[in-house]
């Protein structure tokens, strides 16, 4: 913009030597048109800025991670001379699932008309993003005064972890309550205590179809086995990396592995109870039962916060044992952990709970680590791999059947 007040400071001064050299009525209207130009156009470009409405319009603001979407930026033109050029500089996603603010693009609209520009992409990680315009200038047509636009519409984009299903025939625990009797019992019409009414997810198998055909309407069985058990799930989200990716990558696999089993111990028949760090950074404590509960929960851990170092699983451990009474598997989804802390779980659980599964989901176990699961008698260890965290759980549990 320097450069072209430089310009028309040179016209300026031009016009005005020319009509002092020359006294005519030509040398005056050009000093004149020069020196009311510059009020015509800020005038003009304040009507312009004042009659300018920026949009920040998405298609969802619900999605999963890598779910391609769409955000568009309507720009709607209110007064009888076109707006340009206009600058906005913004904060948009890509293709390749990065969140890149500061970008400047340079736009226009036709004078009474709208202007819709889409971005498309995806987003890489679970969390909340904030996607629109940070900054809009428009500027006069001698590009020697801007407007700056007051409003500055955004919107936030909730990313949810991955929806995994696991496989149905898979067995998810191996402790006593979950023996080839409670198996058969799904299947058997005279083994359960109530009906309910079918819900999004709810197993075909389970359906009672004679009751259904009277009632009019579809209704499951409750196993009178399952009826008030659960298992226990800690997720734990603490940064163990100075590279952030690499805290992510390992938190949305946790989250993802929680969701996981909670959605597969919900199709079981049985009540998940997910142990997890808030906002507030206290423990806190949720119960999924029903399919209701588990989209709750994917709302939950869409915006769980990575915690800082110093505190992981075994912190939240004793708000674990407050739900344990000696029969439940107890589930452990942490980035990493050692040997020392692991021995101090068990030390604290291991003889209220039915088992202890550990999933690791930014390193492999080490020795010690190894060492003293082996030690202890209803422990394992896995590793979850962030890409793919569907086939490290049921690799884990063809694991544990053989």
């Amino acid at each position: 913009m320097a450069k072209y007040r430089i310009l028309y400071t040179l016209l300026f001064a031009g016009s005005m030597a020319f009509a002092l050299a020359y006294e005519s009525k030509l040398s005056l209207i050009l000093l004149t048109g020069v020196t009311v130009l510059p009020v015509v156009t800020l005038i003009l470009l304040i009507l312009s800025g004042l009659l300018l409405k920026l949009e920040v319009l998405p298609e969802t603001i619900f999605v999963s991670k890598r779910q391609t979407f769409g955000v568009g930026v309507r720009i709607s033109n209110r007064f009888i001379i076109p707006v340009s050029p206009m600058i906005i500089t913004c904060t948009f996603h890509d293709e390749d699932g990065n969140v890149i603010s500061g970008r400047s693009l340079v736009l226009s609209a036709s004078p009474l008309r709208q202007s819709e520009y889409v971005f498309r992409g995806n987003i890489r990680y679970r969390g909340e993003y904030v996607l629109g315009v940070e900054d809009a200038v428009i500027y006069d047509l001698l590009r020697i005064f801007k407007f700056r636009v007051r409003k500055k519409p955004t919107c936030t984009i909730t990313v949810t972890p991955r929806r995994i299903q696991l496989d149905e025939a898979a067995s998810i625990c191996t402790d006593d309550y979950d023996s080839d009797i409670t198996k058969i019992s799904f299947m058997d019409s005279s083994s359960f205590s109530s009906v309910r009414p079918y819900e999004d997810g709810d197993l075909l198998k389970r359906v009672h179809w004679k009751l259904s055909a009277k009632q009019d309407e579809l209704v499951v069985k409750q196993p009178e086995q399952n009826l008030g058990s659960s298992a226990l799930i800690i997720t734990d989200l603490h940064s163990f990396s100075p590279v952030e990716e690499e805290d992510l990558r390992a938190a949305d696999a946790a989250a993802e592995t929680a969701l996981a089993l909670t959605r597969k111990i919900i199709e079981d028949g049985r009540t998940a109870v997910n142990i997890f760090r808030p906002q507030d950074g206290e423990a806190d404590v949720f119960s999924a039962a029903r399919s209701e509960d588990h989209e709750h929960l994917v709302s939950v851990f869409a915006v769980l916060p990575i915690t800082e170092r110093g505190a992981g699983a075994e912190a939240l451990v004793p708000k674990a044992a407050e739900w344990l009474t000696g029969s439940e598997p107890l589930f452990i989804i942490t980035p990493e952990t050692d040997g020392e802390l692991f021995a101090s779980i068990v030390r604290e659980v291991g003889d209220v709970c039915g088992e202890i599964r550990l999933y690791l989901t930014a390193s492999q176990p080490d020795q010690k680590l190894i060492t003293e699961v082996q030690s202890a008698k209803n422990a394992s260890v896995y590793r979850i791999d962030p890409e793919d965290v569907a086939i490290s759980l049921r690799n884990s549990f063809s694991q544990t059947q053989r």
